[in-house]
């Protein structure tokens, strides 16, 4: 089996073989007999590189501040957000944290940059959220939930663009306007 097969393999992927039957992962057919054995000091590198790519791309595992308090998300408390006046900003925050949510250093930073104490507070602020979503206010406002979507994708896709701005202005390149 190739390299390319072990990838395929590693993700799940199915591979056809030469007369067209389909293996699954760890399966090698009856090719893999009459395929050569890699070189073992080449298959130790990839073995390697994957490795190192691995631990490299890995979330950290949930610690115990992930733990949730039902009695704390019962309470309104909208933190630093303003749902009526700034949806826009909860949106952005909210697509930011939960992108990062596995890595703990950069969930703390947007935690402090958006006033948040901490992970039981970010829910009670997401639980608050849902319930203002129901006061006549917000339904005044987004009357169905296609236009609740519509304001969420619109604020991450804007925010998304600035954020890629800003990775080219960092860079040394001007973004393209």
């Amino acid at each position: 089996m190739g390299l390319l097969d072990s990838i395929r393999a590693a993700f799940g992927l199915r591979t056809k073989s030469a007369d067209g039957s389909e293996n699954l992962p760890g399966d090698d057919g009856p090719e893999a007999e009459a395929a050569p054995a890699a070189e073992p000091a080449e298959a130790a590198e990839s073995a390697e590189l994957a490795e190192s790519a691995e631990l490299a791309e890995a979330p950290e595992p949930p610690s115990a501040d992930d733990e949730r308090d039902p009695e704390l998300e019962a309470q309104d408390d909208s933190g630093s957000f303003d749902f009526e006046q700034d949806i826009a900003r909860y949106f952005t925050a909210e697509f930011r944290v939960e992108t990062a949510w596995a890595y703990h250093d950069r969930r703390a930073s947007l935690f402090e940059e958006y006033e948040i104490r901490d992970t039981k507070h970010w829910h009670q602020i997401k639980a608050t959220f849902e319930r203002w979503l129901e006061t006549p206010a917000a339904k005044a406002k987004y009357r169905t939930p296609k236009e609740l979507s519509l304001a969420r994708m619109t604020t991450t896709q804007t925010m998304t663009l600035d954020d890629l701005n800003l990775e080219l202005d960092r860079k040394g390149a001007s973004p393209k306007t």
